[in-house]
């Protein structure tokens, strides 16, 4: 979709006047968040032009009018433009955003990023900054059950796919990229196994399974051998062996091959 910018415009009567200013207009850009809490709709969106800040609107119909109710977070974070979202999990409310603000991050290399919030009283939302700090878990990642490989906190080099083993899988695979999946909890008693569902048409590689740090300590590391083609997926196991209590979990990539060492669709311990 082509950007440009739309004027939409804004019921007086929902909206109220200013002097001289009897009717208002709000800058829609593009990128619309819409649902409904509380009786009210609600429109999140890219607004302002570029650079884009992200602005709302509400209305007690689906299909309007309007009332323009302000910024929800000012043009920030080394990106031209940055798009929302917004939802609710487990009682608690989150922003979505996008920014620049990696290395080499910039409006065509964004990422995403997330706010913890809470809605005044009157359904209204608060303006936020974007943060370094991220958000508190609101549960522990039980690892004995299966897990997605997209599933990330954080990550380095790799990226996602359509997979043809269903859903989702991790791909372009380089030597030395990872994977930080947090606070996983291996509980007391600890974890034995591990295994990953993979595929590869190259040589292969190595995960291996760090706790902490891409370099923390080493709980175990499993050989993926080439399958023969990238469709081909196979289970590999390993013996894993200090992996207590809660931790942030690395899976730290290793291979010979220039790229594309495998791919990577689902994990388990045991």
């Amino acid at each position: 979709m082509p950007f440009g910018i739309v004027q939409v415009p804004i019921d007086e009567e929902s909206f109220g006047k200013r002097d001289g200013d009897p009717k208002r207009h709000t800058l829609y850009e593009e990128a619309p968040w819409f649902y409904k809490r509380n009786g009210l709709y609600y429109m999140i969106y890219a607004a302002s032009g570029i650079p884009e800040n992200i602005a709302y609107s509400t209305s007690p119909n689906p299909t309007g009018p309007w009332t323009f109710r302000g910024i929800i977070m000012p043009t920030q974070g080394g990106s031209f433009t940055n798009h929302p979202g917004i939802v609710d999990y487990k009682g608690k409310s989150y922003f979505f955003y996008h920014n620049g603000a990696l290395p080499g991050g910039s409006g065509f290399t964004r990422s995403v990023c997330v706010e913890e919030f809470d809605y005044n009283e009157d359904g209204t939302i608060p303006t936020m900054n974007m943060s370094l700090e991220g958000v508190k878990p609101v549960d522990f990642l039980n690892p004995y059950i299966r897990n997605e490989a997209e599933t990330i906190s954080w990550s380095f080099g790799v990226k996602t796919e359509p997979c043809s083993n269903g859903g989702m899988n991790v791909c372009s695979i380089d030597d030395g990229d990872y994977i930080r999946v947090s606070n996983v909890n291996f509980g007391d008693d600890g974890a034995k196994e591990f295994s990953a569902c993979v595929s590869s048409d190259s040589m292969g590689g190595t995960i291996e399974l760090h706790l902490d740090r891409p370099d923390g300590p080493l709980i175990g590391k499993v050989e993926v051998p080439s399958t023969g083609d990238c469709n081909n997926w196979v289970t590999v196991t390993t013996n894993v062996n200090g992996a207590t209590g809660v931790h942030n979990l690395f899976f730290v990539f290793k291979g010979d091959s220039s790229g594309n060492l495998f791919k990577f669709d689902y994990w388990q311990f045991g």
